[in-house]
């Protein structure tokens, strides 16, 4: 009679902790936010102007009825904003590609890098003007020819690093070498201390820019201040790794993608195996990371997707998961709360 009333209490007790989880309440929400009105494609680009945001680049497989494939890189380039929704605009001049950066200053926008329907990495960068809706050759990556790589702005200054390619005649690898954009020329800022890596992601909150997981840096973390000191080595620190946190597993990814919304940085999609549906917010004050509300059944947990903030609104969009390409669109509101479900 013992063993079964211990028995009992224990299934009681698994009970209570597994309606404890179940009923564990995250904040944040996705709403749906229509979708992107181009061709599907995963590896595409997103830079922001004012209140536009821009997607462009990318590729796409298609898996015909007889069991051939097409596959192609994308030229094709569309505007979002929030009151007028999309549109098309001027093609991307140079080869087709997916891969690439993207960032903005001086109300510009700035495309280059990434790799070629052939496997061809690129170097070459051109230059977006709204206000025309052209484009324009700029000046070559010094860099050499990467594919996953990050870029950001700070004080109208681009930077790119990292990513997958050859340096100076070494073999293929990993990257963290990076380089800033000014005033129409690139200037090298030599290695960042971090481990080489490629498809991390990176986010800006205030003047500040973050650096975030990817295929040789799982759980690293870095900020990049370049006002601390004109010794380029000096502006990166190092912040609490991602496997400090129980939750370790949940956290880690490449591919991934990231935005900003009122000073806090958010991490989502991405994978390592599988998926993860995971979403986490960055408090760049306080170092710390704590989660929120993932990504539900009827959102596609993704890998190479874009990220981007207008109106300090953050949204996902495109993306693949393995040979199923996406065009949709969600946006995430960090405040409201929604009781998270077992995926």
């Amino acid at each position: 009679m013992t063993k079964i009333k211990l028995l009992l209490l224990i299934f009681i007790v698994l009970e209570c902790v597994s309606c404890d989880n179940k009923n564990n309440t995250l904040q944040g929400n996705w709403i749906q936010a229509g979708s992107f009105e181009g061709e599907p494609r995963s590896g595409a680009v997103s830079f922001t102007i004012g209140d536009d945001a821009y997607i462009g680049t990318g590729y796409r497989k298609i898996r015909n009825y007889d069991e051939t494939e097409d596959e192609h890189c994308l030229k094709s380039f569309y505007k979002y904003n929030l009151k007028n929704g999309w549109m098309k605009i001027a093609d991307f001049p140079g080869k087709a590609r997916h891969e690439a950066v993207a960032f903005s200053i001086n109300g510009k926008g700035y495309v280059g890098t990434g790799v070629d329907i052939d496997g061809n990495r690129l170097k070459d960068f051109y230059e977006y003007d709204p206000e025309t809706n052209t484009w324009k050759e700029a000046p070559e990556f010094i860099g050499g020819a990467r594919q996953g790589a990050i870029a950001f702005s700070i004080n109208n200054i681009g930077y790119v690093g990292t990513g997958y390619g050859v340096l100076d005649g070494e073999d293929e690898n990993y990257l963290k070498n990076f380089f800033k954009f000014e005033s129409g020329e690139w200037t090298d800022l030599g290695l960042y201390p971090g481990e080489k890596t490629a498809y991390s992601t990176s986010f800006v909150i205030d003047n500040k820019a973050y650096l975030v997981s990817g295929h040789g840096s799982l759980d690293d973390v870095w900020e990049f201040d370049p006002s601390v000191s004109s010794v380029k080595y000096e502006c990166w620190s190092h912040k609490k790794d991602l496997d400090t946190y129980k939750q370790f597993d949940d956290m880690l990814r490449s591919n991934a993608v990231s935005f900003v919304i009122d000073k806090k940085g958010y991490l989502a999609t991405g994978r390592i195996v599988p998926y993860q549906r995971t979403v986490w917010e960055y408090d760049s004050e306080t170092d710390k990371w704590i989660e929120k509300t993932g990504l539900e059944m009827e959102i596609h947990s993704r890998e190479n997707a874009v990220g981007f903030s207008i109106n300090n609104r953050g949204f996902i969009a495109t993306g693949n998961v393995g040979d199923y390409y996406l065009d949709d669109m969600w946006e995430f509101n960090p405040i409201m709360d929604k009781t998270n479900r077992d995926n």
